[in-house]
């Protein structure tokens, strides 16, 4: 069968790679590099990949392929064994995904030219070996515009908890915002006597910390991305910003895979709203539906808000 070369943008898009060995690695270094949201999914992962999965550079699935890992992907590469590459490729087709085969090593393709590295060629570009991880605990994304309702749906998720840590990221009350510091009250009354309220945005330090089995409860993303883009010195032009801000969100992406508690995450959905004028509102849309993206690969559900209704989307 002749094959047709294609040239194609996969910056920002999701790309699912089934498959968990060399052939999967190779695919990865190259989507990493073309600036794709990449998803993994096999039962075991190469040394290599699971140290990108566990500095948060990619998301990872261990365990068998199911057909609703392809949920949202643009793109579907195949790299496991014959079968599972079938209803890969028949999963794709009915969801109208584009998909493709990456070739194992010694194929024919790969003799052509298709480049494959092995663990080796990965491991010289400075990964880690991961080791053995921890047990992750429940993940659980809560997405929603404004006052749709998606703080009470998360924090519903936890009414029967007794104790709760609850990571507030916003805007401190009591500078000088009255309006704000009413909107703080509100949440601030919802939340039971046993919950502990942390305001800080120093989020992948509460979900590394092994506090037992207490879950946590982060509102919310937005307001953090927000906070560390300032940080970073975004706005003001410091020569570093874009690789202090790279650092901070995969470093929060990789605690968030990480934790081994049951960690609950609000955030706002600002994809489907009118095109912000400025440069500065573009950014921080695009920045942050691709920490959305990012954060729902690595969860096991996922929510959506729309006028106080909850819908699960995975």
């Amino acid at each position: 069968m002749e094959a047709l070369p294609l040239t194609v943008d996969l910056h920002g898009r999701l790309v699912v790679v089934v498959g968990g060995g060399s052939a999967a690695g190779s695919a990865v270094r190259l989507l990493l590099s073309a600036g794709s949201l990449v998803l993994v999914v096999a039962p075991q992962l190469s040394a290599s990949l699971a140290g990108l999965a566990a500095k948060g550079t990619i998301c990872a699935r261990n365990r068998p392929y199911q057909a609703s890992d392809l949920d949202g992907a643009w793109l579907v590469l195949a790299c496991g064994p014959d079968e599972v590459n079938a209803r890969v490729s028949a999963d794709a087709d009915e969801r109208q995904t584009w998909a493709a085969s990456w070739p194992a090593r010694g194929s024919d393709a790969a003799r052509l030219g298709a480049p494959v590295l092995d663990d080796a060629v990965l491991d010289d570009a400075g990964l880690e070996d991961a080791g053995s991880a921890p047990t992750p605990g429940k993940r659980v994304l809560v997405l929603g515009g404004a006052r749709s309702g998606k703080s009470a749906a998360a924090e519903s998720m936890l009414a029967d908890a007794a104790a709760a840590v609850y990571v507030a990221t916003g805007q401190l009350a009591g500078e000088g915002d009255a309006e704000w510091d009413r909107r703080v009250g509100d949440h601030q009354a919802r939340r039971p006597p046993g919950w502990k309220t942390l305001e800080t945005s120093a989020v992948a330090e509460v979900l590394t910390d092994q506090d037992g089995a207490t879950p946590v409860l982060i509102d919310c993303l937005s307001t953090w991305l927000a906070q560390v883009m300032d940080d970073c010195g975004l706005w003001s032009g410091a020569p570093d910003s874009d690789a202090r801000l790279r650092e901070r969100t995969d470093e929060l992406v990789a605690a968030w895979q990480q934790s081994t508690r049951t960690v609950i995450a609000v955030s706002n959905e600002v994809g489907s709203g009118v095109v912000p004028a400025t440069p500065s509102g573009r950014r921080y849309r695009d920045e942050l539906g691709w920490l959305n993206s990012r954060i729902a690969m690595a969860s096991e559900e996922v929510w959506l808000c729309t006028a106080g209704i909850p819908h699960r989307l995975r």
